[in-house]
């Protein structure tokens, strides 16, 4: 009786290995497929024949599918385990892929785009919850690293593989290589994906009301709260830079186009440089020291970045030096925070996942919205937006610290 207990227990702790390749590739579809498509829209707007505000929802579709869709698939697959809701999330969007090429109208499109970000969704909530089901603290962080480092080398290479594929293959054909690239990481998930939970064995159904319980619970823990706002905010600089940038640009120093984009992948690299350095630094320095560090670094530098616009004048060197140091900076602190959130509650990682996912498209939407709202013609009224953003990361980080030390107090 003792030594098949022992063996139980054995096989209990036995922990699946994970593959940090394919989660970091595999996670890396949405924002691939978000961003592919932008240097298509001039393409799709002539085809259709739709003004660019009709033309804007077909990316606009993907962000609102992928945060109604990160909420779904994370708590489902806490339900029904990770490995089928990530094989039919890759069947959907390379399904859908497909559907998107040869769409025959422009709300034929839309809608495709729409459930398209559904198996974009699916890939990067599972990929970050199935880490936090066999790994935690610093070594969850550690591969979480990977992923965020992916994300970033994706919006990076998106819009140039989207600008010389629609130029050889027009956008149908881009659409057709995303599709080809989701059976191909299906394959890859296929051998490589192991189950890291289980189908649960409670008897309870999955619905409606269970959803929005789940997500409750999540919501009614601060720490969590903060975790996931702090990470919501990472992408401050790229979608406030996005929103009112372009136009400043062009009008100001006739910087447009390709040169544009260079300046963009400058934070992109700057980004991708400080995920990968957060995966050495971890070991290191422990999760919450390098995230107190960097949390610091980007307040500083969100707090002044309107006084060293105006002392120094708005020119491409001043309105970008300082958002590429900070996108180094929040390169760390992307998986340190979704880490941490996750970690708050191991047994609902896929809803924390996704709740952390639709928290973060909301925050960009309405930053997006922000950096409009602000921008009024001048370099000063691009860093508002930005700098807000960062000192309200600030906050969330004293608060999380607040709550943490009442935490180990109660216990």
């Amino acid at each position: 009786m003792t030594a098949q207990s022992g063996a139980t227990s054995t096989q209990l702790h036995v922990q699946p290995a994970l593959s940090r390749w394919q989660l970091a590739a595999s996670s890396a579809l949405s924002p691939f497929a978000l961003v592919v498509v932008s240097p298509l829209l001039p393409e799709l707007r002539r085809i259709y024949q739709a003004p660019e505000s009709e033309i804007a929802y077909v990316l606009s579709a993907y962000l609102i599918g992928l945060g109604v869709a990160q909420l779904l698939l994370g708590a489902l697959s806490d339900r029904h385990g990770r490995r089928p809701v990530l094989l039919i999330s890759l069947a959907v969007y390379a399904i859908m892929s497909v559907v998107c090429a040869y769409a025959p109208t422009l709300e034929w499109l839309i809608a495709a785009r729409f459930l398209q970000a559904f198996g974009a969704a699916g890939t990067a909530a599972i990929c970050r919850a199935s880490v936090h089901d066999v790994h935690h603290g610093d070594t969850a962080a550690y591969y979480m690293s990977y992923i965020a480092a992916a994300h970033s080398l994706a919006h990076t290479m998106a819009p140039v593989v989207g600008g010389y594929a629609g130029d050889l293959f027009g956008f149908s054909g881009v659409f057709l290589g995303l599709s080809m690239l989701g059976v191909a990481m299906g394959a890859w998930s296929w051998r490589a994906m192991p189950e890291t939970r289980p189908r649960a064995t409670d008897g309870q159904a999955f619905g409606l009301l269970h959803l929005l319980a789940v997500n409750g619970r999540l919501l009614k823990s601060p720490v969590f709260v903060c975790y996931a706002m702090i990470y919501g905010l990472t992408g401050a600089p790229f979608f406030a830079f996005l929103a009112a940038a372009p136009a400043y640009f062009a009008d100001h120093f006739s910087i447009q186009g390709g040169a544009f984009g260079m300046y963009w992948s400058f934070m992109s690299v700057a980004f991708l440089m400080g995920a990968m350095g957060s995966a050495r630094l971890v070991k290191r320095l422990g999760r919450k020291n390098l995230l107190a560090l960097m949390v610091g670094g980007s307040g500083a530098i969100g707090a002044s970045y309107p006084f060293f616009v105006l002392l120094l004048d708005a020119t491409p060197l001043t309105l970008i030096a300082p958002l590429v140091l900070l996108s180094l900076f929040l390169g760390f602190i992307t998986p340190l925070t979704l880490s941490g959130a996750i970690t708050t509650h191991p047994t609902m990682a896929g809803t924390a996942s996704g709740l952390c996912g639709a928290l973060t498209m909301a925050a960009s939407a309405l930053l997006t919205i922000a950096a409009g709202a602000f921008y009024d013609g001048t370099g000063l009224g691009l860093t508002w937006s930005m700098s807000g953003s960062m000192v309200s990361m600030l906050g969330f980080y004293l608060t999380l610290r607040v709550f943490e030390r009442r935490t180990k107090t109660a216990l």
